[in-house]
């Protein structure tokens, strides 16, 4: 495996992920060469193929188009999105037998579309959740990125089964609620805001609907392109350093630790955090949080067990932490939960 980490500073994401963006902004005439300044657009807003930047100046740009856009752009970007946004991906996708077997062509190469978070997908009895997880730490944008990535995979999976695809639920991060009756009519359902993980839960029947143009041989040489790609330009096996450390529980481990298990010293792992812009606390306390939250929605277990089992001192130093986190005490919160669930 690829030890090296992926860096925010590494120009290896495409042009696909802005496909969207672009769009948007040469109708609403936005200065697209002064928002996208790493990407050499031309007079007309488009960009050469080859083109490749780091995630240091993506989010740069992002940022400067959120502020033009308003709270729908993620929506909006998304759902201009479609397979030839995809790269080398989108024919390997195109050639599979099933939905689920495009999905999961598409999220093993998902990199080659660009992705800047990672989509999982996690199947169920009777329905599938599609998660979006950060790739870098990034609080700032995670709420767009995951509203954006999440929108364009449902635009993609709808041009390759139609009306099928049923989408049960949406749960999204962030408190955009203007954008609330955007995203219920792209995603034609319910949307939740103010979710810790952003998610769409899908019906399973939908997963087996039978593509119309199965091609064996292009999915083989579809795979064998994907694979050069990402040998290409170095991203073969790649992590960033906040997969890294969630992957290895870093909330169960000290710093030390931690640099024992990824073969680095204590300094070099502390730079690599300041590199990264990753605060090894607040993401430690962060998986502790979301742990405590699945605690309190699903298990009746006390506040004494839950805070041994997330290495607290005590219930009390646990209390005040989640207080901290959710502005909300550990009972109030299970408490909330279980009025919804009335």
């Amino acid at each position: 495996m690829n030890n090296k980490v992926l860096s925010v500073q590494d120009a290896v994401f495409p042009a696909h992920p802005f496909s969207g963006l672009l769009a948007i902004g040469r109708e609403r005439e936005w200065r697209l060469q002064e928002i996208f300044p790493a990407l050499s657009l031309d007079a007309e807003g488009q960009v050469a193929t080859d083109v490749r930047i780091s995630y240091t100046q993506a989010r740069e740009s992002l940022l400067r188009a959120r502020h033009q856009g308003g709270a729908d752009l993620g929506i909006l970007s998304g759902a201009r999105k479609s397979l030839p946004a995809l790269g080398a991906m989108a024919s390997g996708m195109l050639a599979q037998a099933t939905l689920a077997e495009a999905m999961h062509f598409g999220l093993e190469y998902q990199l080659i579309a660009g992705a800047m978070v990672q989509l999982q997908l996690e199947q169920g009895e009777r329905t599938s959740v599609l998660t979006a997880r950060p790739l870098f730490d990034d609080s700032e944008l995670q709420d767009f990125l995951d509203t954006d990535h999440l929108a364009t995979a449902i635009n993609v999976s709808r041009a390759l089964c139609g009306p099928a695809l049923k989408i049960e639920g949406v749960e999204l991060r962030g408190k955009q609620q203007a954008s609330r009756s955007v995203a219920e009519d792209f995603f034609g359902c319910t949307v939740v805001y103010g979710a810790d993980t952003s998610r769409i839960v899908v019906n399973n029947s939908a997963l087996s609907t039978l593509l119309i143009n199965p091609d064996p041989e292009l999915a083989a040489d579809s795979k064998m392109r994907c694979d050069a790609e990402l040998a290409a330009v170095g991203l073969t096996g790649r992590q960033s350093l906040l997969h890294k450390l969630v992957s290895l529980q870093c909330d169960y481990r000290s710093v030390p630790e931690l640099a024992s298990a990824l073969g680095i010293s204590e300094r070099s792992l502390h730079r690599l955090l300041v590199r990264e812009g990753c605060s090894y606390f607040q993401i430690a306390e962060s998986l502790r949080m979301e742990k405590a939250k699945h605690y309190l929605r699903h298990t009746s277990v006390s506040l004494d067990d839950i805070a041994a089992q997330l290495q607290y001192s005590d219930s009390r130093s646990f209390r005040r932490a989640f207080k901290r986190a959710v502005n909300l005490t550990p009972s109030e919160f299970r408490l909330q939960f279980c009025a919804t669930q009335r």
